[in-house]
């Protein structure tokens, strides 16, 4: 899932600190820098903890009992004769926050403040750059090439002190699936960290990193995608400070092996999970873990080591049952995500609520319903207002069933005007998604079409509704405002690791925050 409201936890050359986004505009930030990453975080948590005390939440699982400090509050400042207003989060004398703007009206402010106070409380921490304490390395651990032979032969042989490490940690939690399996290891780093464990947490997706208790050391991967081969890489050339990092208590690892065979071979001989988390089922990765999403599913399960229990947010009823009979059959358990009937339907519910059923499985306190709420209200997908209209940047969901989701969510039957970038290598994925739009067509959910990338003609010419197609090399801030000179609030989709998309991210970024600063003013 994309996590829209999030705080991005920065090193600067003062020290290191935060900054909270609502979608891809700045809300909240550090009053000042901190030393480690590790204390920025901490000072997330600090925030965190302040919100929910002033939303008064009656079931919140606090690091630090309100009872033990002065009281939080949101305090408005400023005068109509100054037109400067600003808000602060306040603990008795102690300043927790303040805005990344200020702003010319009361109301404004207030507005701006309110919004904050909504949404912090859910939000999780994305580490953007390496860390700054002296005892872990400033350099991003690179993930190297090779042969596969050579990458299995060098962490095989490693042998005893790998085992050491496995044995020596007392919680080892595996994530793997289609989509939201980062969403899903930073809501569980989240959970144990506040609660006082070590964890040791791996986390992929565009900003990999190991994170060791806040503490943050960057995956830097010689390429823009992710290697098939990254988890075992990981382990082989990263092997000595990763059990130099050997928790006591907690390892959580996202598994990006995409063929079946390295994550099979990441879970039953690297890590040797004690919970697995299958996020969920999606029609994306078919050249390598089969073309349907049954065939995605029987792959999956073949990866499961005997006497590990599963927790499974697929909810389909069918893929279910047979997930259940495979996983059964090699000796393991599965359990099914449990979602409240009032959260049923909600973007990425199913990865959030898993939460609590890895937790029971490890006959741990489950999370307060209320707080795994506020995970879900942040994840919550808007529209990005812009100059001159909406948009919504979904390219970095790669299947047609979240992308879908995520439409029905923003648009509900209303037309939107989806733009589809295409990859090479993802010839399986662009025939989804061009089966997906004729799908919309034949609704009456869209009445055309644009598409990037690679292959554009042909995809086109597989669509039925008319498709204005564009080169890689066009310029993404033209192609942005011939969009919204349209009728229709416009959707990215597809894929977003290229270029082009980077400058149509940046477009959007630049675009929004002077809708906010207007919005300021």
């Amino acid at each position: 899932m994309i996590d829209q409201r999030h705080f991005e936890v920065i090193a600067t050359p003062e020290g290191w600190i935060w900054e909270f986004y609502d979608g891809d505009v700045p809300l909240a930030v550090a009053p000042a820098p901190y030393e480690t990453s590790q204390d920025a975080r901490n000072a997330v948590d600090a925030v965190r903890d302040a919100v929910a005390e002033v939303q008064q939440l009656d079931a919140f699982e606090f690091t630090v009992d309100p009872t033990d400090h002065a009281r939080s509050r949101i305090h408005i400042r400023g005068e109509e004769r100054s037109g400067i207003f600003e808000w602060a989060l306040e603990q008795g004398e102690e300043t927790l926050a303040v805005p990344s703007y200020t702003y010319t009206t009361r109301d404004s402010v207030v507005d701006a403040a309110r919004r904050f106070r909504e949404l912090a409380v859910g939000a999780m921490s994305v580490y953007l750059t390496g860390a700054k304490d002296e005892s872990v390395s400033y350099e991003p651990f690179s993930v190297g090439r090779g042969t596969l032979r050579n990458r299995l032969w060098s962490l095989l042989t490693r042998g005893r002190r790998h085992r050491t490490f496995i044995e020596d940690t007392d919680i080892r939690i595996v994530v793997s699936g289609i989509r939201g399996k980062s969403s899903t290891v930073k809501r569980l780093d989240d959970v144990f960290n506040r609660r006082g464990y070590d964890v040791l947490t791996k986390i992929t997706g565009n900003q990999p990193a190991l994170i060791r208790n806040g503490d943050v050391i960057p995956i830097d991967r010689p390429g823009p995608y992710t290697t098939l081969y990254e988890n075992i890489n990981v382990l082989r050339e990263f092997s000595p400070i990763l059990e130099s990092y050997t928790p006591e208590n907690v390892a959580i690892f996202e598994n990006q092996g995409i063929t079946e065979y390295t994550t099979r071979l990441f879970n039953q001989r690297f890590v040797k999970p004690h919970v697995v988390v299958i996020a969920n089922i999606r029609q994306d990765h078919q050249d390598t873990l089969g073309k349907s999403r049954r065939d995605i599913a029987r792959a999956f399960a073949r990866t499961i080591p005997p006497g590990t229990d599963v927790v499974s947010g697929e909810l389909h009823p069918v893929l279910h049952e047979y997930l259940s009979a495979e996983i059964t059959r090699a000796g393991g358990t599965l359990t099914q995500v449990t979602i409240p009937d009032d959260q049923r339907g909600r973007i990425g519910a199913e990865t959030v609520y898993a939460v609590n059923d890895v937790l029971r499985l490890l006959d741990l306190e489950p999370v307060p319903e209320e707080q795994l709420n506020g995970y879900l209200d942040a994840i919550q997908p808007e529209w990005v207002r812009l100059p001159g209209g909406q948009v919504f940047n979904g390219a970095e969901i790669n299947d047609i069933e979240s992308t879908e989701a995520i439409r029905r969510s923003l648009a509900g039957e209303n037309y939107v005007l989806p733009f589809v970038y295409l990859r090479a290598d993802r010839r399986s994925r662009t025939a989804s998604f061009a089966d997906y739009l004729n799908t919309l067509a034949d609704r009456d959910l869209i009445q055309r079409a644009r598409a990037g990338g690679a292959f554009t003609d042909v995809f086109a010419a597989n669509v039925d509704v008319p498709v204005t197609t564009h080169d890689r090399d066009e310029n993404a801030g033209s192609v942005l405002d011939e969009m919204l000179a349209g009728e229709y609030p416009v959707m990215l989709m597809g894929n977003t690791v290229d270029a082009f998309m980077r400058d149509m991210d940046a477009e959007i970024s630049e675009r929004a925050q002077q809708v906010a600063i207007g919005d300021a003013d």
